[in-house]
């Protein structure tokens, strides 16, 4: 998968522009709120249809314009598809191949980047949600079935907390309410146990060498029931968690238990990371899940995903950075962004590009083709 158009409209900084991208590595350099981060929030918020920075999508409009647009050529199964977003004070807008598309799970998946940025290392220490989303959003680019399920569920809770908020319950409609939560939720803890099996098979060969430390990685996943290999005992034991939980649910009128509470540690050697490592290994292991996402979403789509790395090598030395690029395939679209191309290693062997940024314009500094 190769970004190979992007055009911007009043986002961000950018008041327009046009530019075109071929495979290989992006770098980006200037100095600090030229636009550079900027520029991969565009990238990102194709794959997501959000920021990583911000929650109000109205903040990324230019200040003074009224909406902003983001348009791309995608380079996919060796065909070119064009994705289109724009959005307004009235909503957000989404059209692949002109056509729109009502629905965010039918649009995610249809571009994948993946990023690394540094507000990602406060993700050990942030709340649960945090981690729930960040797990959440990685598994919707695998699946756009996921996507949709924890849609529903969301939904469904909302309807449930309003239930237990009237002044008389109605346990008819809550059981009803209840039985197709557990049904969703079921698949859900399913999913994300799956994800997090498959990511750490994924990413702890690259960790090992990364670190360099003798530390193992692993996770913890606390689940609001038990869980099983088996769906129909994971949906058994919701059911008892929702029937126990019923009078306390009614008495606080919100629901206390599922999906919405969960929470994911990861582990070092065994001890909780958060708390035991050091920054260095806390980057190491943010930027190994990073490189794992990236290979599995290659092996469930047969293309790998574009990789954002913003202000990656800054905090990483010499031999480390090497390490990182050369653990990349050379099919992998990298955009790296820095004020210092000295932080850059040396790439003999791959076709680069240097684009200076400044005051929300980009231009072609060095290039290299093998």
């Amino acid at each position: 998968m190769i970004l190979k158009k992007l055009s911007l409209r009043n986002f961000r900084n950018y008041e327009s522009i046009d530019l075109c991208f071929d495979n290989g590595i992006h770098i980006l350099v200037g100095d600090n709120a030229q636009g550079k981060t900027n520029l991969l929030e565009a990238v990102s918020y194709l794959s997501t249809t959000r920021s990583h920075r911000c929650h109000d999508d109205q903040r990324l409009i230019k200040e003074g314009e009224e909406a902003f647009v983001i348009r791309s050529a995608i380079e996919r199964n060796q065909k070119q598809m064009d994705l289109r977003v724009a959005l307004n004070e009235q909503g957000k807008n989404l059209f692949l191949y002109q056509t729109v598309i009502k629905r965010v799970s039918d649009f995610i998946g249809e571009f994948n980047a993946v990023l690394f940025c540094p507000d990602d290392m406060a993700l050990f220490q942030a709340s649960p949600r945090v981690r729930r989303r960040f797990i959440d959003m990685e598994l919707s680019k695998l699946s756009k079935a996921y996507t949709r399920v924890l849609n529903e569920a969301g939904k469904l809770l909302k309807e449930r907390n309003a239930v237990l908020k009237q002044d008389h319950i109605d346990f008819t409609y809550l059981g009803i309410l209840d039985e197709q939560l557990i049904e969703k939720q079921a698949v859900i803890i399913s999913q994300r146990q799956r994800f997090l099996c498959d990511l750490l098979a994924h990413c702890s060969a690259f960790y090992e060498r990364l670190s360099a430390d003798h530390t193992s990685l692993s996770f913890q996943y606390h689940s609001c029931v038990a869980y099983s290999d088996d769906i129909e005992e994971i949906k058994e034991r919701l059911r008892k968690k929702y029937e126990k939980n019923r009078e306390r649910d009614c008495f606080l009128k919100q629901t206390t238990t599922g999906i919405h509470k969960e929470d994911f540690m990861f582990l070092i050697n065994g001890k909780e990371l958060c708390d035991y490592a050091s920054q260095g290994q806390k980057r190491s292991v943010l930027l190994a899940l990073k490189i794992g996402i990236v290979h599995m979403i290659y092996d469930l789509t047969g293309e790998y995903p574009v990789l954002l790395l913003d202000d990656v090598f800054s905090e990483l030395d010499e031999k480390r950075r090497g390490m990182l690029l050369c653990s990349l395939p050379p099919e992998v679209q990298v955009f790296i962004s820095t004020t210092d191309l000295k932080e850059i290693p040396m790439l003999e062997d791959r076709n680069y590009i240097v684009w200076k940024v400044a005051h929300g314009t980009l231009s072609c500094m060095r290039q290299r083709r093998t």
